[in-house]
């Protein structure tokens, strides 16, 4: 929500409060970089860098990125294909053929490879996935591991349906490689790092000594600051395996527009939507509202991986960039704020900042148990317009709780967001999973029987009350 409907451009001042307020309600730990027309209009540092030793974040401190590393390779691929090392057109059994060659993705196109919608099956996808817990902790060559949990196994037809996919990034850096007889590595460096000028930048390695890295850290049940999950650095590669700071990130950018570094044709296609879904080739590509029939046209990624969490977001029509990286795996809190000072620096509204339920509720459960988390919540009042509140937000934590196997908070959850929201049909789904998951069956065929009257299209709420036994 913007409180100010009136475009002004903020100063400095007015954007390093909004970052402040991310710091002080929202725990916010990493760096922000703000630019403008190629001029740097905020840089700054919050948190630490190093919990253990108290070492505070610097602006030059670096990151692991996560996926926002997509971008990158994109923009190698593309400088590799205007130098006629690689084709959009070519395909998996060109380029791999000892993977490939004679099977059903033999002919994957990199473009479908880049628009991830080449159809092949991926890793999985969800940090939570026993699989990061196990397979993910072993060290691979890459062409090992494409050849073991890459397989040529189609779910779709290519170029059919857009699916987020990292093996298709990870076959991207494999391509690279095939084509150029030189490593991924050495690729990001030569074409892009160096001409860019981005000095501290490189792919993460498990033997890597990085003057200025931020530790990266997660989020215990009971809201303190842990260490995150151990994934194997060689399973993220050319998908998530860079490691950045704002400031380079920023040169990435400048350098983007600099026809000597990659034509302005070669970075339209990349920023053009290549399916129903807003994505182009390695970038999220938006039209977002500022309000008063306005829209910006913008240019993102997001990246997070165990620990860290980024977000860069560009925009032309000012070249206007905003850099948010993080090093408490702080994902909703670094994707707002990135959007709201990038809105923020085009409409000039000022966004109001809102505290996090979860952040105020989740150690109350985790140490109190549910009649806690039940008079934590009846004791709100005024001061429960300082949280995000929105039926979304509720639903959200409802379910974080179901998926802890903590079915009874979530179902207190869930009944305060239907007094908060009675004519959702949605939350009275939520509530009903809830309750089913409880073992309440009655009250669960009660919720699915008010979702369903809500909105007669509700076909989950239909096949909950048909597995039911329900009206």
């Amino acid at each position: 929500m913007f409180l100010s409907p009136a475009f002004a451009q903020p100063s400095q001042e007015e954007l390093r409060a909004v970052v402040e307020q991310y710091v002080e309600k929202r725990d916010f730990s990493g760096t922000v970089l703000i630019a403008r027309q190629g001029e740097v209009i905020l840089e700054e540092a919050y948190g630490e860098a190093d919990l253990e030793w108290g070492v505070k974040n610097t602006v030059d401190a670096r990151y692991r990125i996560g996926s926002l590393s997509k971008p990158f390779l994109a923009t190698l691929v593309m400088k590799l294909v205007e130098q006629g090392a690689v084709s959009l057109d070519g395909t998996l059994g060109l380029y791999l053929p000892e993977l490939y060659a004679d099977t059903g993705a033999a002919r994957v196109t990199v473009a479908q490879l880049l628009s991830h919608t080449s159809g092949l099956k991926d890793v999985p996808n969800n940090f939570n996935d026993p699989w990061y817990h196990t397979t993910a902790r072993l060290t691979f060559e890459p062409a090992q591991f494409a050849s073991e949990w890459i397989k040529p196994e189609l779910i779709e037809e290519p170029g059919s349906k857009w699916r987020y996919n990292n093996a298709g990034f990870i076959l991207l850096g494999l391509i690279v490689e095939a084509a150029t007889g030189q490593s991924y590595a050495a690729n990001l460096k030569e074409h892009l790092f160096a001409p860019a000028n981005m000095r501290y930048s490189g792919v993460y390695s498990e033997d890597s000594v990085l003057p200025r890295l931020a530790q990266g850290y997660a989020r215990g049940p009971d809201g303190s600051l842990i260490q995150p999950l151990k994934v194997d650095a060689s399973v993220f590669f050319s998908a998530a395996g860079i490691y950045s700071n704002a400031h380079d990130i920023f040169r990435f950018d400048s350098a983007l527009y600099n026809p000597s570094f990659l034509s302005a044709d070669a970075r339209a296609l990349m920023h053009t939507k290549k399916t129903g879904f807003p994505y182009g080739f390695g970038w999220g590509v938006e039209e977002w509202p500022l309000g008063n029939d306005r829209t910006l046209s913008v240019a993102h990624h997001t990246g997070s991986i165990p620990g860290y969490q980024s977000f860069y977001i560009r925009s032309e029509e000012n070249r206007d960039a905003v850099i948010v990286l993080n090093n408490t795996n702080n994902g909703s809190a670094v994707i707002e704020m990135g959007r709201n000072l990038m809105i923020m620096l085009n409409n000039g509204g000022v966004p109001q900042v809102k505290r996090q339920l979860d952040e105020y509720l989740s150690p109350i459960a985790f140490s109190g148990g549910l009649e806690a988390l039940e008079k934590a919540i009846d004791s709100f009042g005024e001061e429960l317009s300082e949280y995000d509140t929105r039926e979304r937000t509720l639903n959200r934590l409802g379910y974080k709780y179901l998926r802890q196997e903590k079915a009874d908070d979530a179902v207190v959850i869930f009944k305060w967001a239907v007094q908060l929201y009675p004519e959702s049909a949605n939350l009275h789904d939520s509530l009903g999973e809830g309750y089913r998951a409880a073992g309440n069956t009655q009250a669960s065929i009660e919720s699915y029987e008010r979702a369903l009257a809500l909105d007669p299209t509700a076909e989950s709420a239909r096949q909950a009350l048909k597995e039911l036994g329900g009206d």
